[in-house]
């Protein structure tokens, strides 16, 4: 397995791969933040006054100058954290990287005194999450939605 870094980034430099890759042919704008909020134990709502209270950060796992991976992180409660939008290029799948992204998202939920971090992917990515002690919560259409300790 190479030696991937993984580093901050911005919304701008990751849209893109949102935009084309992970989300191609999506009607809604894509933002930085979701207003979507988990109300446990296995309720989605909306809630838009997460863009007026919390800021997101965003990274990239890259091969050299290319971007390989993406993800974004930012909490949706005082004590909750969310990492939204794992992407990674599939040649360089099952290497490790959404769980490189992932763990980026866990140590900022952390650093930002969270105490849950949670996360609605598709069906294929609970794998990564699993790995990491997230525990699989329900089904939400066609995505997985999993919850960790802090």
């Amino acid at each position: 397995m190479q030696n991937f870094e993984c580093i901050l980034s911005s919304f701008e430099e990751i849209y893109p791969i949102w935009h084309d890759k992970l989300w191609p042919g999506r009607i809604s704008e894509i933002q930085p933040m979701s207003i979507l909020y988990w109300e446990m134990p296995t309720k989605i709502i909306k809630n838009s006054s997460i863009f007026e209270k919390y800021t997101s950060t965003f990274w990239v796992v890259k091969d050299n100058k290319k971007i390989i991976g993406v993800n974004s992180g930012f909490r949706t409660d005082e004590k909750v954290y969310r990492s939204r939008g794992i992407y990674v290029d599939s040649a360089y799948r099952r290497q490790g990287i959404s769980q490189i992204l992932l763990r980026q998202a866990i140590l900022q939920g952390k650093k930002e005194e969270c105490h849950w971090i949670w996360s609605m992917s598709r069906k294929s990515a609970l794998p990564a999450g699993m790995s990491l002690d997230m525990e699989y919560v329900t089904e939400i259409g066609s995505s997985s939605v999993s919850k960790g300790w802090l």
